[in-house]
């Protein structure tokens, strides 16, 4: 299979998966500017500015070959499997504290006394010894959008910054209604 027919067989993919209103492959000045952006909203840090983090979802997923940003009409799509997770972590990689999305695991963390609850969703743990300043980290998540498409290898993706989904919507025409972005990369496989 070609490179042409490749993309086009990934495309047809993803522009029919429900909730998908649009997609773009990155082009190298587009991915560039992504860059651009979530360099500098890691540069900004996260909490109004008082924690550095770390976006590895979205700069594992530029390092693919091909890289493609999804506009998505809901709330959700199956194809993202993700709790959202977002993790706050020591020097040593060291999990001091996490959001929780699954109303099952916030009930169970309630009953232990080395949980305390920041909000609805997210917990920080007491007692452990601290190496470092804490950051947050934004990992990678799984992506099943290009399940089974032979030539596809390598697939992850993430979620930008408000920076670099307002830029792309504004680009592709979708600042509307409740749409967010998705950034999706893979390697092709070569014959």
């Amino acid at each position: 299979m070609t490179r042409p027919e490749l993309l086009e067989r990934v495309e047809r993919r993803i522009r029919g998966i429900p909730g998908v209103v649009d997609m773009r492959f990155l082009d190298e000045e587009f991915k560039e500017h992504i860059v651009s952006l979530e360099e500098e909203a890691e540069r900004n840090g996260a909490a109004g500015g008082l924690m550095p983090f770390t976006n590895k979802g979205v700069w594992e997923t530029l390092k693919r070959e091909v890289c493609l940003m999804i506009v998505i009409g809901h709330t959700e799509i199956p194809e993202v499997t993700s709790d959202h997770a977002i993790y706050l972590l020591d020097r040593k990689g060291q999990v001091v504290g996490e959001y929780i999305g699954s109303k099952e695991k916030r009930e169970e963390l309630r009953a232990r006394g080395d949980v305390y609850f920041l909000s609805d969703d997210f917990v920080i743990y007491s007692g452990l010894d601290i190496k470092g300043e804490p950051y947050f980290l934004i990992p990678e998540i799984e992506f099943h959008g290009l399940d089974g498409i032979e030539g596809v290898t390598n697939v992850t993706s993430g979620s930008v910054s408000t920076l670099a989904d307002h830029f792309t919507r504004s680009s592709m025409g979708h600042l509307e209604g409740n749409r967010w972005t998705h950034l999706v990369g893979f390697d092709p496989v070569e014959k």
